[in-house]
């Protein structure tokens, strides 16, 4: 299992082959995440930050919008901690466990949430990424990351 080092990421769905993606590539607060297909914009680049002590087994992320907008570099979040949420754009900073699954894939959790609920695309009609109750072989909660770029100093 090759955990994701720091970097920009494009983070892809397994079951629905869809990437995370801003809606619109919009930074507005509360703007929906989505699964879109891929097409290689800002919208669906991801920063990966380790927020573990190193060598340590936990593997603990902020991820954050690549997008530089009026807003920021922004994370998502839910607005419950309950299943079914819709997962929105914040500029809150939130931190996600990542769990290695078969395949080099991850399911990915707030580490302030329930820990039984991961984030998924549910609906094969319906592409809003959401909370989740994990169910153990559920690719549609399963995501690949799929390094862009390394993460360049800050000058």
């Amino acid at each position: 299992m090759t955990f994701p080092n720091d970097g920009v990421y494009a983070i892809r769905n397994v079951g629905r082959n869809l990437m995370l993606d801003l809606t619109s590539d919009s930074t507005k607060e509360g703007n929906q995440i989505q699964g879109f297909a891929k097409n290689g914009t800002v919208a669906q680049q991801w920063v990966i930050k380790h927020q573990n002590e190193p060598g340590t087994p936990n593997k603990t992320v902020s991820i954050q919008s690549n997008n530089s907008g009026n807003n920021g570099n922004g994370c998502f979040a839910t607005a419950k901690e309950d299943s079914d949420e819709p997962v929105v754009y914040t500029r809150q900073a939130f931190v996600v466990d990542l769990s290695g699954q078969a395949g080099n894939t991850f399911t990915m959790s707030f580490t302030r949430g329930k820990k039984n609920l991961v984030l998924s695309i549910p609906s094969p009609k319906n592409s809003a990424v959401k909370l989740e109750h994990h169910v153990k072989g559920n690719d549609c909660q399963h995501w690949e990351f799929i390094r862009v770029s390394d993460l360049q100093p800050i000058a």
